[in-house]
């Protein structure tokens, strides 16, 4: 199968992109924008992908059976103070992408967020009515709406906030939290702001799944346990043998609920569901060295 990669050099798409070019019978294309990633097996191309020509040409290249759609402008307050190119970057560009799906007949995986629901009520399950409060959600959601129109094989993957070891020069929640904590500084954590926070590579093995197989419509792949950031910042420490009493219980004035229910999913792809802790000890094993 050949796989197009779009926004491959993040931090959910280099774990992709090195799933899926290791994957036996698959031929992966990736995309990146501004950085250039290593050589990790894939095929990297630079792609602006607000550019209608030159997406176009990059279908024309790859002739992709699948396409596993992650780019997007996923900061909530940069997309709040970007309004217009959040637009362009999240929901006009994924337009284009599911037109192309359709004329070259490939499956789109798109990846959505928790962002499409108001958090007013979560864990929300797949056929809650989204009701996005933010412009990052609302031109997430737009973007949803434009691939289940357009594409002619699709699913929409949300999820919810992502942890495991990023690139070098990369951010990430644990791993900050982690050498915060060694250092001995505290840390603020809102008992609040609830998550379903999910390893890499568990969300990785949904997103594979998705890409082999026809299941068409929206699915959430996010952890077990829907926890607030309070929870998941005091897990992280216990799992990684340090101090939990550096984790700081705050109230956010936003009190935020989302998360995902994602039940149904996993039964329907025949996918594990671990939890916090089962996520946080895979990814403390896989710890790289030095």
């Amino acid at each position: 199968m050949s796989i197009l990669i779009i926004g491959a050099s993040g931090f959910i798409g280099r774990y992709v992109s090195r799933r899926l070019a290791n994957a036996a019978g698959h031929t992966v294309v990736s995309t990146y924008n501004a950085r250039p990633p290593g050589d990790d097996g894939a095929s990297w191309h630079r792609l602006e992908m607000t550019d209608p020509a030159a997406l176009d040409a990059l279908f024309g290249v790859a002739q992709p059976d699948a396409v596993v759609h992650l780019a997007a402008m996923a900061d909530v307050g940069t997309a709040e103070r970007n309004p217009e190119v959040a637009r362009a970057v999240n929901a006009t560009a994924t337009e284009t992408i599911a037109r192309l799906c359709r004329r070259h007949g490939a499956r789109l995986v798109f990846v959505s967020t928790e962002y499409v629901f108001d958090g007013q009520n979560g864990p929300y399950r797949e056929d809650d009515p989204p009701a996005p409060t933010t412009q990052y959600g609302r031109t997430k959601f737009q973007a949803e709406q434009a691939v289940a129109s357009l594409a002619s094989n699709w699913s929409v993957l949300r999820t919810s906030i992502v942890y495991g070891w990023p690139a070098p020069g990369r951010r990430n929640f644990v791993p900050m939290l982690v050498n915060r904590l060694r250092n001995g500084e505290a840390y603020r954590a809102p008992t609040n702001v609830y998550r379903s926070p999910v390893y890499v590579e568990h969300l990785v093995d949904g997103i594979k799944r998705l890409v082999e197989t026809e299941d068409t419509g929206v699915h959430h792949v996010a952890g077990r346990d829907w926890a607030t950031m309070y929870e998941f910042a005091v897990t992280v420490a216990e799992e990684f043998g340090l101090d939990p009493s550096l984790v700081i219980p705050v109230t956010d004035p936003m009190d935020d609920r989302l998360g995902l229910d994602c039940t149904r999913t996993m039964a329907r792809l025949g996918l594990p569901h671990p939890g916090l802790n089962e996520g946080l000890a895979v990814m403390r094993a896989a710890a790289p060295i030095g």
